[in-house]
């Protein structure tokens, strides 16, 4: 995957929508895509042709926000995501990064470990911060857990 890892433009909006929705449930709107790609901010990263991925990152000095990393369900598993947040970051540090910074869902399992065979570590819990299936119900949350890497080129 690695050689395919590139700059998204509007040309892979429907595949970014398709993406969103099989990994997240919902899609961003058009405008909303449009938005964030249009965002001096925004690093959008993934393979143009076939859409496998892609992440999202929101970049403010030297810190980065992983905002979202999407693998298409078929091929999850084969370390696509762990090759294109590796990637991500390559170019994020020769870009200036040196820190990304990820909230993720206190159950995923699988997310967290390879967060953390990447380097990144705990920096703490947000509480009821997710909401559940059971959503608006008073214990209807669930709890994120922020994490860090300190990276360079």
């Amino acid at each position: 995957m690695s050689e395919l890892i590139e700059p998204l433009t509007q040309a892979v909006l429907p595949g970014l929508q398709r993406l969103q929705k099989a990994c997240f449930g919902e899609a961003w709107s058009e405008d909303t895509w449009l938005n964030q790609m249009r965002s001096p901010r925004t690093r959008l990263w993934g393979p143009g042709d076939p859409m496998l991925g892609y992440a999202l990152f929101n970049v403010v000095l030297d810190e980065a926000e992983l905002l979202q990393i999407a693998i298409d369900p078929p091929v999850q598993g084969r370390k696509l995501g762990q090759q294109l947040l590796e990637q991500s970051m390559v170019w994020l540090a020769e870009e200036g990064v040196s820190r990304v910074l990820l909230e993720v869902r206190a159950s995923n399992a699988p997310a967290i470990a390879m967060y953390t065979r990447l380097g990144f570590e705990r920096d703490c819990i947000r509480k009821d911060y997710y909401p559940t299936a059971s959503y608006p119900t008073a214990t209807g949350r669930e709890d994120a857990l922020l994490m860090s890497v300190a990276i360079s080129p």
